[in-house]
């Protein structure tokens, strides 16, 4: 993932080098050069860098404010809410940009010192943040390890870290009740069943039937939560899974990146009409299946729409486990019909506990593993 993709047109790549060697020199990562790897074209490599980038620099030339693909990169930009764009020659931005307030760099030395540049990164700070020192990744205490016959097998490590809940910076199809983003600290490594639980795990629980490499589905609360004591473990708290489920990349949309497709999930209009077997996606960066699309998750919280907004803003908070009463629980991840707003990382759905449905399934969490 990138902090910046600068877009820009051939001639501008001298400047673009340059404001990509000091933007890097202020801690941000930067994607700017359109060298291909072999196997790869053009549209890929390109789309891939824009899905990652948390702000899309565009910069505006009697050349750029020409070029199709600059277009399509500052539309993107401003559909996500994470353009910067900035003058680097006294030209006026292409229509439907010209409303934006632009950085002014046409008189700029190149100099990291000077105003303009200080005002470009006090832009991009405003959107992302100011760079973060590097944290080595937290190792777990011991190997993962899976018992072959058990129905406690297929659970992966998740380490212990900080990291941000709630709706990203920019997302316009945020809820007010994915807001506010907050900092949340999970004090102690767990391990997280990698897919949702199966038809044919849950057989050997409560000798149901169906689809055995199918999410279970039709099930209530009780019964998931149930299930997860049975099998050793617990049902994962709202945090916990929102942490699991980024696998690392809180500043994206999706487990993944910022864009959907169904290549990347079960929603509606796929090729399933229905669940699709666990692991038919590819896992996210943590080696979890399914934490979008295909299954909603019943989690062990209450839901509040306003719990986000009690949580301090300064500090993260250890260990959250959502309010201590309600009506209704929390779910995540989206199902196979549903469209992919409802399948962002930070979306919240509210069922009552006590009745099933064909869309909700869940997966177990464990604190230990023998």
């Amino acid at each position: 993932m990138s902090d910046v993709f600068i877009s820009y047109a051939r001639p501008d790549r001298p400047r673009a080098q340059l404001l990509a060697r000091h933007l890097e020199a202020q801690g941000w990562t930067v994607w700017w050069d359109w060298k291909i790897p072999a196997g790869k074209t053009f549209r890929q490599v390109i789309q891939a860098a824009l899905d990652d980038a948390r702000c899309i620099l565009v910069l505006w030339s009697a050349q750029s404010i020409n070029r199709k693909w600059v277009l399509e990169e500052a539309d993107e930009g401003e559909d996500r809410g994470i353009l910067v764009p900035a003058l680097i020659e006294n030209v006026r931005p292409p229509i439907g940009h010209r409303s934006t307030q632009a950085a002014d760099l046409i008189a700029w030395d190149g100099q990291p010192a000077a105003p303009a540049f200080a005002a470009l990164c006090m832009d991009i700070a405003a959107l992302i943040g100011r760079p973060q020192p590097e944290k080595p990744p937290a190792q777990p205490t011991r190997a993962p390890q899976t018992v072959a016959t058990s129905p406690k097998d297929g659970y992966v490590w998740i380490p212990p870290d900080e990291f941000w809940m709630g709706a990203v910076p920019g997302d316009r199809k945020a809820h007010d009740f994915e807001k506010r983003r907050h900092r949340v600290r999970i004090t102690k490594g767990f391990w997280m069943s990698e897919t949702p639980v199966t038809v044919a795990e849950y057989r050997r629980f409560a000798k149901t039937s169906g689809k055995p490499d199918h999410p279970v589905v039709g099930v209530t609360w009780d019964e998931a939560k149930a299930y997860c004591e049975w099998a050793g473990g617990r049902l994962p708290t709202e945090a916990e899974w929102e942490y699991a489920a980024r696998g690392g990349k809180d500043r994206a949309k999706y487990p993944w990146g910022n864009q959907i497709t169904p290549e990347n999930a079960n929603y509606t209009g796929s090729k399933w009409k229905g669940t699709s077997p666990v692991k038919a996606y590819p896992p996210n960066n943590w080696g979890l299946y399914d934490m979008a699309g295909n299954v909603w998750e019943w989690l062990a919280d209450w839901f509040d729409e306003h719990y986000y907004q009690t949580q301090p803003a300064d500090k993260p908070v250890d260990d959250p486990r959502g309010p201590q009463e309600g009506t209704v629980r929390v779910l995540r991840g989206g199902s196979f019909n549903y469209v992919p707003r409802y399948l962002r990382a930070s979306y919240r759905l509210r069922y009552l506990p006590v009745f099933p449905n064909d869309r909700f399934g869940f997966r177990c969490v464990r604190e230990v593993f023998p």
